[in-house]
């Protein structure tokens, strides 16, 4: 039977199946891909395809768009896994409970428990608060991977159709949602485990970034963000059409230790390589804080102006040669505020830069137990 095998391959040119990737790297993409979008989108298909192309993508976005989806890859029991589900963190307002007002079992088992000041996390004026708070997929792995049907996309039956309808799904899934990613293998290695043109379809995009413990001979232990470049490079040389960019960071410390560290300008080069008009990055609280207290308060002419510490948040503003954190108001906010200066007669322009926000309070302090003699 080995003489016949080998004697097909020889002479009918069969090649041998791919080689079987190790199941200590992540699942990176083969090499060569088997196109399966049609050659032509004009071959006659359901009676849904025949409905014009701004009706098709109007039913498609309501059906499918406009959530915040997650997209994972860990590695558990020595196996690495996707993973992925409809975010619940900013969907449902206030602490478990869903968009009508009710309790939604999900929310009240994946969200995080709410600390007396979370009112005063939650970001702004709409109560959005970023990937360092979010607890959905943890609670799907420790569940054993058990789905809520609010976790589903519903979109599979819809891809699995036909050609055409995975063509025009897909591309509805990834570029009129917010993608989030907390995977750090993931992040790093985002060319080989995604394809570039569904990486080039993505407008809004979530990334939590944490930092790397470093343990010294002297038994002191400092923090490194040297992963946060390739990071940015790979969004900033595969997202094409990205409009939208929430970066949030994660270290384990009650110290400050990204303001005066080098992660700030890298951000700072990001931005620059690719403005966006709606970024934030979210601070760790130890950072946070520092940055409110060396703002300069900036007023604009054509902003309303307020004193109350609710409705501003600093800016860092990238008009000038060297970064400056302005307390602006958060009148125009998710985008930018206007320009300053402003003199009397100037061009009204959008200030360049991004948002600061507070984000993870950093570890827990510990608790001590008092006993009475």
């Amino acid at each position: 039977m080995t003489k016949f095998s080998i004697w097909v391959k020889k002479h009918l040119g069969i090649k041998s199946g791919a080689q079987k990737q190790s199941t200590d790297e992540p699942p990176y993409l083969p090499l060569s891909r088997r196109p399966i979008t049609p050659k032509s989108l004009d071959t006659r298909t359901c009676l849904f395809f025949q409905l014009p192309y701004d009706i098709r993508s109007m039913i498609l976005f309501m059906a499918f768009g406009g959530r915040t989806l997650h997209v994972d890859l860990v590695r558990q029991k020595n196996v690495w896994q996707w993973g992925g589900a409809v975010c619940c963190r900013n969907r449902d307002p206030g602490c478990g409970m869903s968009q009508g007002g009710f309790a939604s079992k999900r929310s009240a088992v994946r969200t995080m428990p709410c600390p007396s000041d979370y009112t005063s996390v939650r970001l702004m004026r709409y109560g959005w608060v970023g990937p360092w708070c979010d607890r959905c997929m943890d609670s799907i792995y420790r569940s054993g991977g058990g789905y809520w049907e609010e976790d589903n996309t519903g979109i599979m039956g819809f891809l699995l159709s036909c050609r055409h309808a995975y063509t025009e799904g897909i591309d509805v899934l990834y570029s009129t949602n917010c993608i989030s990613i907390e995977s750090e293998p993931l992040l790093l290695h985002l060319p080989q485990l995604l394809p570039s043109n569904r990486l080039a379809s993505i407008t809004s995009l979530e990334m939590l970034v944490r930092a790397h413990r470093i343990e010294h001979a002297d038994g002191s232990s400092s923090f490194s963000m040297d992963h946060l470049k390739p990071m940015l490079d790979h969004v900033a040389m595969l997202c094409h059409h990205l409009r939208e960019l929430c970066l949030s960071f994660v270290v384990d410390s009650d110290c400050c230790e990204l303001l005066d560290g080098p992660t700030l300008p890298l951000v700072d080069s990001f931005y620059k390589s690719k403005p966006l008009r709606n970024m934030r990055v979210e601070l760790p609280t130890a950072d946070y804080r520092p940055a409110c207290r060396s703002c300069v308060i900036g007023d604009h002419p054509d902003e309303a102006r307020t004193n109350h510490k609710q409705e501003r948040s600093p800016w860092r503003s990238l008009d000038d040669e060297k970064p400056k954190t302005q307390n602006r108001s958060i009148e125009r906010y998710p985008y930018p505020p206007l320009k300053l200066p402003a003199a009397h007669g100037d061009e009204i322009r959008e200030s360049q830069g991004y948002w600061l926000c507070e984000g993870d309070r950093g570890p827990e302090p510990p608790l001590i137990m008092c006993h009475v003699p």
